[in-house]
């Protein structure tokens, strides 16, 4: 990772003799280097989508198929002619014949998972280094899950369970494009100006450019009160615990029914109305104690109490006796009514029944068609965010129940419960893309201001279909394993993935050591000569994070960084081919610069260039003129900090910036 050899998500290997249960061989090649083949075992759709990918970057691939595979590309069926096995790729024999043994990676894609699996042991019985990347099925998601934590460099791909993510985001109400949890900090992803270098970046999707073309990566607590003075602070902490407290409340209130409300009225009413009843002789005190009791459904002990203090005329004692009895029924109906939901949900719990919840009034429900697993951990994603999910399953009910939905057997029972309800979101995701256009085009119609997604199962215009559909989200699993599954096989340790604008964003982290290539250089660096949108650093040192961090901030070994990256970017990463600085700053010192002057610039200098303060004396001792080539946002705010410091700063843009990085393309 970041220039070392890449060894899959983690950097243990096995040795010699015998662990995790398995017997080990010694690799022939421990430590495979950049430039080391790929073997891809499966050439089914997502394999073939996968070596379309890792095929641009002039990489060394080995294939392996039990049958001859369907190409669905011309040309990748010419440029891959003769690097073919066939054979079992269960088989240890077959794997060394297509190269296992010096292979830096092995992707086990095809469409059996199980075979997959087999596969991963006899890869790591001949091949102790390689990054393994396995393709799964959700049915096996708990083997997959005990093989990484037993075997080292092993990685499993769900193209199923991946799109959850992307599927969330497709649904989840808000401007935002996406939003995504960072070492405790979450970002948002919006379409807009960039209003403050601090807490936002531009986002980038290749080396040399300014950014996507608009799209800002922004920290949620961009606008939080912790951004002002502490005396403030503290009161608008106060204060804004009040206005959520309010708010909650009249939440609260508005999911209430009508029979709800005018339950609590009477209630209330009895109450306020029995304690000056039933005290006129004997203090509020007792007329708490008898309203009390008699709302609780007993009769004989109030009303003993109540003559014993009230002793009128006949009359007067039977009107008191009335008033009694009439609380004393109403309080039977109470208590029976908490009686019996005490036991229906003793019971439910006790035989597995649960009944169906009713969603809140006004509230904006998302549809959820089928899915199965996918969209029940959808669902507990949405439900976590607190958003009134609508299922239409009838396989596994019973369990998304659990999970807060409201389920129904199918669409026509759900229909009627929607009927009054502004829908915000619908996914229809059976996976067969014309039966779900079947039952997609009607709730549009019903519908029309609601997000909709759907699944794709083949790769290519999902974006360009969507548009024709209205806007429609349409997602293709494979597209985004494959881009997680090269990213792996390049040693990254990929954490989300997000597609915008028709490409895929990954999430890596990076553990940096000493000799990676990112070691040493600046964060602005990273972002212009690699093309990476970093958003978390976290100091080796002193363990403080940096979110995002500032571009002048220098990495070092033991640094862990949390980056967004095409997988173009990784590439160039690993390859350590940086596109060159775009702005050349030069700068004319003043005559009467004295010594105190002349340390002030070398520690500017030397903050914005990364280096010593003694490297950026040499600088600026060598004449009063000088020039230094950075990047846009770095020079601009060096030029300003120079400025200040009564330096005369000029900046001028490179003109090969745009060549520099072409040759940067080709070379990966």
């Amino acid at each position: 990772m970041g220039g070392a050899p890449p060894v899959g998500p983690s950097t243990l290997r096995l040795d010699s003799g015998s662990q995790n249960g398995l017997p080990t061989a010694p690799a022939t090649a421990p430590c495979p280097g950049p430039d080391a083949p790929i073997l891809v075992c499966g050439l089914g759709a997502f394999g073939q989508a996968v070596l379309r990918r890792l095929l641009p970057f002039s990489l060394p691939l080995r294939l392996l198929a039990l049958q001859p595979p369907d190409w669905r590309s011309p040309e990748l069926a010419e440029a891959l002619a003769g690097q073919l096995t066939l054979a079992d790729m269960r088989l240890p024999h077959a794997l060394r014949q297509a190269g296992v043994t010096q292979a830096r990676a092995v992707l086990l894609l095809s469409s059996d998972s199980s075979a997959n699996f087999e596969a991963a042991l006899q890869v790591r019985i001949l091949n102790s280094s390689a990054a393994i990347i396995v393709r799964s099925s959700s049915d096996l998601d708990d083997l997959g899950s005990l093989l990484e934590q037993r075997l080292p460099g092993l990685t499993v791909v769900d193209p199923a369970q991946l799109s959850a993510g992307a599927l969330l985001q497709a649904l989840r109400p808000g401007e935002q494009l996406a939003r995504f949890g960072v070492e405790g900090e979450t970002f948002e992803l919006f379409e807009g100006p960039l209003q403050d270098n601090r807490f936002q970046r531009p986002l980038r999707f290749d080396a040399g450019h300014t950014g996507g073309d608009g799209l800002v990566v922004s920290l949620m607590s961009f606008h939080a009160p912790l951004r002002v003075p502490t005396a403030e602070v503290s009161h608008r902490r106060g204060s804004g615990r009040v206005v959520d407290r309010i708010r909650q409340a009249r939440r609260w209130c508005r999911r209430r029914s009508p029979l709800q409300w005018a339950f609590g009225v009477v209630l209330t009413g009895l109450l306020l109305s029995g304690i000056p009843l039933f005290s006129s002789s004997g203090g509020w005190l007792q007329g708490a104690f008898v309203t009390t009791a008699l709302l609780k459904g007993e009769f004989v002990d109030p009303t003993n109490v109540l003559i014993r203090h009230e002793m009128g005329s006949q009359r007067q004692d039977s009107w008191l006796l009335a008033a009694t009895l009439g609380y004393s029924l109403v309080g039977t109906l109470l208590t029976s009514a908490l009686v019996a939901v005490i036991l229906e949900q003793l019971l439910s719990a006790r035989f597995g029944l649960r009944r169906r919840r009713r969603l809140p009034r006004q509230a904006r429900p998302i549809l959820l068609l089928g899915g199965g697993s996918l969209a029940a951990r959808v669902a507990a994603l949405l439900g976590a965010e607190g958003h009134p999910l609508v299922r239409v399953e009838s396989s596994d009910a019973p369990q998304l129940e659990n999970a807060g939905a409201v389920v129904f057997a199918n669409l026509d029972q759900a229909l009627p419960a929607l009927e009054s309800l502004p829908v915000q979101a619908v996914a229809v995701l059976s996976g067969d893309l014309l039966a779900d256009l079947r039952d997609m085009l009607p709730l549009q119609e019903r519908w029309p201001d609601a997000r909709f997604a759907l699944l794709a199962r083949q790769e290519g215009a999902a974006e360009r279909l969507g548009a024709l559909l209205g806007g429609a989200s349409l997602i293709s699993p494979i597209e985004l394993a494959a881009d997680v599954a090269v990213a792996t096989a390049f040693g990254e340790q990929v954490e989300g993935v997000w597609r915008l604008r028709d490409r895929n964003l990954l999430q890596v982290r990076y553990k940096l050591q000493l000799g990676d290539t990112l070691v040493g250089h600046t964060v602005s660096r990273l972002e212009h000569g690699y093309g990476l949108t970093c958003l978390a650093l976290r100091r080796a040192r002193s363990g403080a994070l940096l979110a995002p961090p500032p571009a002048e901030a220098v990495l070092a070994a033991g640094d862990l960084l949390v980056v967004l990256a095409t997988t173009l970017a990784l590439r160039q990463v690993e390859l350590g081919l940086l596109a060159l600085p775009r702005c050349r700053l030069r700068w004319q010192l003043p005559p009467d610069l004295g010594a105190e002057r002349l340390s002030a610039l070398c520690h500017t200098l030397a903050r914005y260039l990364g280096i010593a303060p003694e490297e950026a004396g040499l600088l600026v001792t060598e004449g009063r003129h000088g020039q230094v080539c950075l990047d846009p946002d770095c020079a601009a705010r060096l030029a300003r900090d120079l400025r200040r410091q009564g330096v005369l700063v000029g900046l001028e843009e490179e003109a090969g910036s745009e060549s520099t990085t072409a040759a940067v393309r080709s070379a990966c």
